[in-house]
């Protein structure tokens, strides 16, 4: 059939459902609807040319197969509607596994009802709403028919093998081969660069023991709804850049976060950095704010980086402390800050000059409490223990962050879709989540679905 007839049946077959003044949203859902079961019935034909082609051997281990049974029917819901195809089956007497070579070549999940592209529409929708408020917006913009648990099913499980591909990564990272490997994935500028880690953590609510929690209650348990989600974000300082409007960009970063504690966000992150080119950059660089497991992160996993303390987190001590001694929002306490601050952002050894300022304070203040005696000293050991973490000039002048903003908004980021209002999580459901939209937030969606790559 030459294009120009196959483009006047589309004409003819939408033409004979609109009625009246239609719009061109109208002319658009009906070319839908006309070409639909054509390209349902060509991909039933594809689909079943594929599957009479394969050989019957292990998708795993490549040994023939015993036969078990010849033309299998299976049903599959497609992006054009369901679709039926046969094909055979056997046992692998390597893998001891009864196993169909045909579904593993079209991608098909051998539990699941939907095609690679219905999983991937699913998986995508998932990542931005509640599988409940996704339903509808499905049906409006594919066409296709999936109900609201089957949607969160198929999501859930494409967040099982982007969790997979994770563990995988995380494992590599203890054993040199494995270290390798995942280096040899990064592709860094051939002059000299500084790679940039910034860490914190979120909280994400999580409901366990669902029914139970009265018992547990008058049991004397606590209940525990709140729980840290560990996130980091990898770039090089090169990738770094602002808007034409100077609204601050990163090109290209990478992420990671997860819920399993900190000992797998180590591996995690110590995985995403090699990808990153760790092992190539000159100066590597981590940020964050005063907890103390963001520095014995850095220890452990990136000896040798230079730790920076976040400038927005050392300004809000001083700024607490001058509320403390003169009072909240007064203008005493505006400033006798602003020469602290000052010193911290512009000077060498700003934060020297700031501990021996605050050293000074009980003796040329009058009238100072206890607490606030106690609040001062305080102060002076926090700057004490981080003063090697707040080289802020020298950084400034090497064009290096001094903020942990790029992380903060990646938490933020992350909290938008995992934070929603009366929304809870479990541990295996937000884990599964939590890896497939750092999978998608990584640039590495066609691993699991390379159908989407160009």
């Amino acid at each position: 059939m030459a294009e120009e007839d196959v483009v006047q049946w589309l004409y003819a077959g939408a033409q004979a459902l609109l009625q009246g003044s239609p719009r061109m949203g109208d002319m658009e859902k009906a070319l839908d609807r006309v070409s639909r079961e054509v390209r349902r019935k060509a991909l039933e034909r594809l689909t079943q040319a594929a599957a009479a082609q394969q050989a019957l051997v292990c998708p795993v281990c490549q040994s023939a197969l015993q036969v078990v049974e010849h033309q299998r029917v299976r049903t599959v819901e497609s992006a054009f509607g369901k679709i039926r195809l046969a094909r055979s089956y056997g046992l692998c007497l390597s893998c001891q596994k009864q196993l169909f070579p045909a579904d593993a070549t079209l991608g098909l999940h051998a539990r699941a009802p939907a095609s690679p592209r219905v999983q991937e529409i699913c998986a995508l929708t998932a990542l931005r709403a509640p599988a409940g408020q996704a339903e509808e917006d499905v049906r409006r913009l594919t066409g296709i028919e999936v109900g609201a648990s089957t949607l969160h099913r198929e999501a859930r499980r494409q967040g099982e093998r982007a969790l997979s591909l994770r563990d995988a990564d995380e494992h590599r990272t203890q054993h040199a081969d494995g270290i390798a490997a995942l280096a040899a994935r990064a592709t860094p500028p051939q002059t000299s660069f500084t790679l940039v880690i910034e860490v914190d953590a979120w909280n994400i609510r999580e409901r366990d023991n669902w029914g139970k929690t009265d018992a547990l209650l008058k049991a004397g348990k606590e209940l525990e709804r709140w729980h840290w989600v560990f996130t980091g974000t990898v770039f090089r300082l090169d990738q770094r850049g602002t808007t034409e409007a100077g609204r601050p960009v990163i090109a290209e970063r990478g992420y990671v976060a997860t819920r399993r504690g900190l000992d797998s966000f180590q591996r995690q992150l110590y995985a995403e950095s090699l990808q990153r080119g760790l092992q190539k950059a000159q100066m590597v660089l981590i940020l964050g704010d005063g907890a103390v497991w963001i520095w014995n992160l850095a220890t452990d996993r990136f000896p040798g980086a230079r730790q920076r303390v976040d400038l927005h987190h050392v300004q809000k001590h001083l700024w607490d402390l001058a509320h403390e001694l003169h009072g909240p929002g007064t203008q005493a306490a505006q400033l006798w800050v602003r020469p602290y601050l000052q010193w911290l952002a512009r000077r060498k050894d700003g934060a020297l000059d700031v501990i021996e300022g605050l050293a000074q304070l009980p003796a040329t203040l009058v009238g100072l409490t206890r607490s606030q005696r106690k609040t001062i000293r305080r102060e002076i050991g926090y700057f004490e223990e981080h003063q090697e973490r707040m080289d802020y000039k020298a950084g400034k002048a090497l064009g290096q962050p001094v903020g942990s903003g790029a992380i903060e908004s990646t938490c933020s980021q992350y909290q938008r879709r995992f934070k929603l209002t009366g929304q809870f999580w479990s541990l295996a459901g937000d884990e599964a989540f939590l890896a497939l939209a750092t999978h998608h937030r990584n640039g590495r969606w066609s691993q699991l679905f390379p159908h989407d790559v160009e």
